[in-house]
């Protein structure tokens, strides 16, 4: 009885997101007597370092606190406006251009990426218009024209996709959605694809150690991606997509006001489909599985704009893949005598549930967040069966207060709870993990000014498997002047590897598997970067700068070179770290195009086999250069993306007797991928035709042994580049807003 009330209680008194009474609106820009959203525009209460800034939407939120009224509005080209806000409301403020500095006025479109120069931790938020540059069908290609988040393949059958973030494995990255941290588990490979590109508001990227809040385990950074609310202006919007190799896409969501607009729902909708057989390379593997999902999610709203707010949501998804040679069928006996195949179907659901109460004076609030998760999965890969299921629930629970009227002081606390139920059978091999884990933070941040900022929190963890643990963390920031912003960051950061589900693709091989079912990993993260603006040629120019510096403690290793026989995935016996470098620059060089420059150097190495090596299909660089024209009056944007990716080194048997070593390169080539997209907009809806790796380029040989699959030497999971080649597609999206 004690196990199922323990449970329920902290579902009913855990945390969520903080919540305040707040002043929401649009800031306007008068260009030629048309309104035109301003984003980037400061907005803070007069007198106070308490202030925000207006999205790519131009769209902007402040809490309110007793005894503040004055609310002031800045933008470089504008005439500043202070307005008088006596209660919580929805404004839509219009600046009018200053005449008197007209030599220097600044007509800004939406960019669409924004580095925040406010948040103490280094964040760049990706908004709607850099997700309309690509097809971004799912939160995997939302990243092709960002320069920090890398996206590829784990194998040549699947479709499986990872991210890195400064040059590690995206498990090292928390991904959460609406702050919640999700997709993990068995949903690990496939997660990134079940988050569909027009559901989501926007995506924010951290680098380095995150807040404490929000748990132990992000180690090099966090994404977060928030979903279009149901109380958004978006009344319906649907997105068609049709690819040249067969995959179709259809998303739609639309939003629903009840009772006074205090009450809202929203409803969405993913389905999408490729049923076409394709095998450019023809080496007798399909290029990409043969694909079936459906995705619903509704979603609900509750603000009695009085300081209470609720949200809701459930969620379903149904993803059906198969793969493997051409000739395989759907129902086929798996033999050695027949074609090989792979298949994998998950089920999963999900309940959300968000509160938060804001306490009369606006100086407490209390939020809660939870949400529980059941996932089923099965799947084969050759001979080898490999099933799954899971049943997660999380809660989080903060306490925020402003230690004083200013909120130069701000403390958050709170509790939280996280439950896993994993079972797993390899083969004939049944694997069962319960994890526990009740947890205790503290976080305060110091705020004496706009300019400075210091963040320190640390939480403690006591888990049922691997004991207590502790997790420190700290952010400074920085900004002498508007235009230098400098940030430290340190801190530590734990996660449960997930040993078999993270690295099921490896199933795709003739060596065996030779694993210890539970590990955990520990590592310390250190970061500097800056930001620095200049008025070159009366445009702005935004320079970025960063390094971070991951070493790990204890780390889960992928050896696949001192055994021929077998792929070991051991605990660490020695060092591990990794360093990156990134320097960005951000220009207009003439009206309405905008051009970003980006380089990055890894250099990740990793003692495998008694020897400091570097990580293996790791690019020593990056280069990207993006390229965005939109016409005035936004009737025709053209998109343009380059990536330059460095060679790295490629896996060799340390006992090179076998055939399969003497057949693998040392290392792996450098190699370029473009992409170019042209956008037209009407009132209601736009058109877009595309092109993803325009010069076809392909790996050679993505398939070791494609000729022999049951054989030793077979090997889909030796990938370093594109396992596609050139995808031409095009999509129609309408959109339809509440007045």
């Amino acid at each position: 009885m004690k196990n199922i009330i323990i449970p329920i209680l902290l579902f009913l008194i855990l945390p969520v997101f903080s919540l305040a009474q707040q002043v929401t609106g649009t800031v306007f820009g008068l260009e030629e007597g048309k309104k035109q959203l301003l984003p980037g525009v400061n907005i803070y209460w007069e007198n106070t370092s308490q202030g925000t800034a207006s999205d790519n939407n131009g769209e902007f939120r402040i809490s309110k606190k007793e005894g503040q009224h004055m609310l002031v509005f800045s933008f470089v080209g504008y005439e500043t406006q202070v307005l008088h806000v006596d209660k919580p409301t929805s404004l839509e403020v219009i600046l009018k251009p200053n005449l008197e500095i007209e030599e220097v006025l600044v007509v800004q479109k939406d960019r669409g990426t924004y580095l925040s120069t406010i948040d103490p931790i280094q964040t760049e938020r990706i908004g709607g218009a850099e997700l309309h540059k690509a097809a971004c069908c799912n939160l995997a290609e939302s990243f092709e024209t960002n320069p920090s988040v890398d996206v590829s393949y784990n194998d040549a059958v699947s479709g499986a996709k990872q991210i890195k973030l400064l040059g590690l494995d995206g498990v090292y990255s928390q991904l959460q959605t609406e702050n919640i941290p999700n997709f993990r588990g068995l949903a690990t490979n496939f997660g990134l694809t079940y988050i569909p590109g027009p559901w989501m508001e926007s995506i924010q990227v951290s680098k380095g150690a995150a807040s404490v809040v929000n748990g132990y385990e992000s180690v090099t950074g966090q994404i977060n991606v928030a979903f279009k609310m149901p109380d958004s202006k978006e009344k319906l919007h649907l997105n068609a997509f049709a690819s040249a190799d067969g995959k179709l896409e259809f998303n739609a969501n639309s939003n629903f006001r009840l009772k006074s607009d205090k009450l809202t729902s929203g409803l969405f909708l993913h389905a999408e489909n490729l049923s076409n057989k394709i095998d450019h390379n023809h080496d007798g593997f399909l290029d990409h599985p043969l694909n079936t999902q459906v995705h619903l999610y509704n979603s609900w709203k509750y603000n009695n704009e009085k300081g209470v707010m609720l949200h809701g949501g459930l969620r379903f998804l149904v993803d059906d893949r198969l793969g493997g040679q051409t000739a395989f069928e759907k129902g086929m006996t798996r033999t050695a005598q027949n074609p090989y195949g792979i298949g994998m179907n998950n089920k999963l659901g999900e309940a959300v549930f968000k509160a938060g109460y804001v306490f009369p004076g606006h100086h407490t609030a209390v939020a809660l967040l939870a949400n529980a998760v059941r996932h089923d999965m099965t799947s084969f890969y050759g001979l080898h069966n490999y099933d799954g299921d899971e049943t997660r629930f999380y809660s989080n629970l903060v306490l925020t207060q402003d230690l004083d009227e200013n909120a130069v002081h701000v403390l958050n606390t709170g509790v939280s709870y996280f439950n896993d139920k994993f079972d797993e059978i390899l083969n004939n091999r049944q694997m069962e993990r319960r994890e526990s884990v009740p947890g205790v933070f503290a976080e305060y941040t110091f705020k004496p000014s706009a300019r400075l900022t210091l963040m320190t929190g640390v939480r403690a963890d006591f888990h049922n498997l691997f004991g207590t643990f502790v997790t420190p963390r700290m952010h400074f920031r920085y900004q002498p002047d508007p235009r230098f912003v400098f940030r430290l960051s340190a801190g530590k950061g734990y996660r449960t590897a997930n040993v078999l589900t993270e690295n099921s693709y490896l199933l795709a091989t003739a060596r065996p598997l030779i694993f210890e079912e539970s590990l955990q990993e520990e590592a310390w993260n250190y970061g500097a970067s800056f930001i620095q603006r200049y008025q070159l040629l009366g445009r702005e120019l935004q320079i970025t700068a960063e390094f971070y510096r991951t070493d790990f403690n204890k780390q889960l290793v992928v050896d696949r070179e001192t055994s021929a026989s077998n792929i070991l995935l051991l605990p660490l016996d020695g060092k591990s770290f990794a360093n990156s470098f990134q320097v960005d620059v951000r220009y207009q060089p003439v009206k309405n195009l905008d051009v970003t420059v980006a380089y990055r150097q890894n250099e990740v190495k990793q003692t495998i086999g008694g020897q400091l090596l570097e990580k293996p299909f790791t690019s020593r660089y990056k280069g990207l250069i993006t390229a965005n024209y939109t016409t005035n009056l936004k009737k025709w944007m053209f998109d343009y993306t380059v990536q330059f990716n460095g060679g790295g080194r490629l896996p060799l048997i340390m006992d090179n007797s076998s055939a399969a070593a003497a057949a693998v390169m040392p290392e792996f080539p450098s190699y370029t991928v473009m992409n170019a997209q042209i956008t037209r907009y009407f009132r209601y809806w736009n058109i877009y035709v595309g092109s993803e790796n325009l010069t076809d380029f392909m790996q050679d040989k993505p398939v070791l042994g494609a000729d022999r699959p049951f054989e030793p030497g077979f090997d889909a999971t030796h990938i370093w580049g594109p396992v596609l080649g050139r995808r031409i597609y095009a999509g129609i999206r309408f959109t339809l807003n509440y007045n």
